[in-house]
């Protein structure tokens, strides 16, 4: 019991220093967000422009990957944590992401983290983000699906 309280007061402060979370209960990024964002968009914070995201990305390897998805990236960078998740799209000036959310992402450091790239229904160029648990994207970094 003592192991849970320490848990939930953990997650309760941790969340209580996030200024917009990200819908904790959807698994995936394509879950409804608020009435702002159409639907299957969600809501992030890119952060002010005067304050540096709380992450960084410098590198995505491969950088290309077929449309059905299934490739293992490494996205390399900093300021990374163990709940960091990875998001395939767009941002648009609205503040809403439409995309969708990465796989089996492993946070290896706070500068290393690899995950399967998501299908896509199209070949295209789309930007990759590193979110907090409290909806901060790090810079995007291009990935282009192949047909």
């Amino acid at each position: 019991m003592t192991r849970t309280r320490r848990r939930t007061a953990l997650l309760l402060s941790a969340l209580s220093l996030c200024t917009l979370p990200l819908v904790h209960s959807a698994p995936r990024a394509e879950a409804a967000g608020p009435a702002h964002c159409a639907p299957g968009a969600l809501p992030v914070h890119p952060g002010p422009p005067d304050r540096t995201p709380q992450g960084q990305l410098v590198a995505l390897q491969p950088d290309t990957g077929p449309r059905s998805g299934g490739t293992q990236i490494t996205l390399l960078g900093a300021g990374l944590t163990p709940y960091t998740r990875v998001l395939f799209g767009t941002l648009g000036p609205d503040g809403c992401f439409t995309g969708r959310e990465a796989t089996d992402v492993v946070v290896l450091s706070d500068t290393s983290v690899v995950a399967v790239a998501p299908d896509w229904p199209a070949a295209a160029t789309v930007s990759v983000y590193a979110a907090t648990p409290c909806g901060q994207l790090t810079n995007p970094l291009p990935y282009t699906y192949l047909d």
